[in-house]
């Protein structure tokens, strides 16, 4: 018998997703997510315009509709479009600001999934991002959501139309539960990982890439992984590389300078010129390919990642440098320590003194780096990928039976 029963209609709302974003945190676990629920139902992407207004049908059985419904004085407009979809389920990117739709929230026709995909930072290392020379517009989102008092955000995720919330990192569920969420109420979903990132390098590919190097054989390659920009910590890097490279002529660095000009580029080759690295740090710009990068990957020994403070929850370039045993070194901010420790080594964010002694280590053989590529190896056997990250939230879903409750 036929089954005419009508798909569920599945709404996320979201800043800033587009083409261009959806490989990058946060909107990478969103649109994920999206794309798995798509195979049961309906799914529609509300986003912020920031040019004309438009809806457009993807070819993964997404609708994206870019509209300015999102601000604040269309909120009513805005309710009024997602009970005329005839949502089953509101999926929400949350952040503290976020506290501007709670009237919003009251009044749709169903609860929300609040997904906080943001980290909670204290004000004392915002300051101390800020004083260390990370400019305001790299810290604008971050402090602005600091603004709203935590006491008012947990208020608000204890709310009636919240049904539940969901983490990326046990860091961000510490903090909520601290400040007085009910722990009941948060479950931690992390980010995935594709299959792909697991696959195989074929060897002339890496051999290529370390011959572009041409650093010679016995080489120690340190790589960073990002756009050159502060809050991503490139600037505590150069100082903490030229510290050790004075001594150490085996260490030398990869800078995988993610969307970078040839002027940016140019600019950063001078600087290290400067600082007599020249020949021992190679830099590329633009735009690569996944595999261009799976590759870099496998041809450097230590990836570093000395976020002053990280801009979304957990930087996926983590994962995809453990999937390959990999060690990484990384920073003690949000949900960094957690996939690092045991498998990489963690310093204070901002603190070039600590970097460097944590390469040198690597160098001078202090730290056993065969057990951390076995650890990396072995936690990323049981990592989950992105289907299985879906299932995860299918079963707290399924331990939902009002999800479909009138919102009073």
């Amino acid at each position: 018998m036929k089954n005419d029963m009508p798909l569920p209609v599945i709404v996320f709302v979201a800043h800033g997703i587009s083409r261009e974003t959806i490989r990058l945190q946060p909107w990478r676990y969103l649109y994920e997510l999206a794309v798995r629920m798509s195979n049961n139902g309906r799914v529609i992407l509300i986003t912020d315009a920031s040019g004309a207004e438009y809806e457009e049908a993807w070819s993964e059985n997404l609708t994206v509709v870019s509209t300015r419904l999102l601000s604040v004085r269309r909120m009513s407009s805005l309710v009024r479009y997602i009970n005329s979809l005839g949502a089953d389920r509101v999926w929400w990117s949350v952040t503290p600001r976020s506290i501007i739709y709670y009237r919003a929230w009251k009044k749709l026709g169903c609860r929300i999934t609040a997904l906080i995909t943001c980290p909670l930072y204290p004000w004392a290392l915002l300051v101390r991002a800020g004083l260390s020379g990370v400019p305001w517009i790299e810290l604008k989102a971050l402090i602005q959501q600091r603004g709203i008092p935590r006491f008012m955000f947990v208020r608000l995720l204890m709310q009636p139309y919240i049904r539940r919330v969901i983490v990326q990192s046990q860091s961000n569920r510490k903090i909520l539960v601290e400040s007085g969420l009910e722990k009941e109420r948060i479950d931690v979903v992390p980010v995935g990982i594709d299959p792909e990132d697991r696959k195989s390098v074929p060897g002339e590919n890496i051999n290529e890439v370390r011959k572009q190097y041409g650093f010679g054989g016995s080489a120690l390659v340190f790589s960073y992984m990002g756009a050159v920009r502060k809050i991503r910590g490139i600037d505590v890097l150069i100082k903490a590389f030229s510290r050790i490279a004075a001594n150490r002529t085996d260490a030398c660095l990869v800078v995988l300078a993610r969307g970078a000009d040839k002027t940016t580029v140019n600019n950063y080759r001078e600087k290290f010129r400067s600082l007599g690295l020249e020949g021992r740090v190679k830099i590329i710009g633009g735009w690569l390919d996944r595999e261009q990068v799976w590759a870099h990957i496998e041809a450097c020994d230590v990836v570093v990642l000395p976020f002053v403070v990280v801009p979304s929850d957990v930087p996926i370039a983590i994962l995809e440098a453990l999937a390959r045993e990999k060690p990484v070194i990384g920073t003690r901010v949000d949900g960094i320590p957690e996939l690092v420790e045991g498998r990489g080594l963690v310093v204070e964010s901002m603190d070039d003194l600590q970097l460097a002694e944590a390469m040198k280590s690597i160098v001078d053989k202090t730290v056993d780096y065969q057990d951390l590529s076995r650890s990396a190896r072995k936690f990323m056997k049981d990592y989950p990928d992105w289907d299985e990250v879906y299932r995860m939230v299918e079963r707290l879903e399924n331990q939902v039976s009002d999800e479909c409750s009138p919102n009073h």
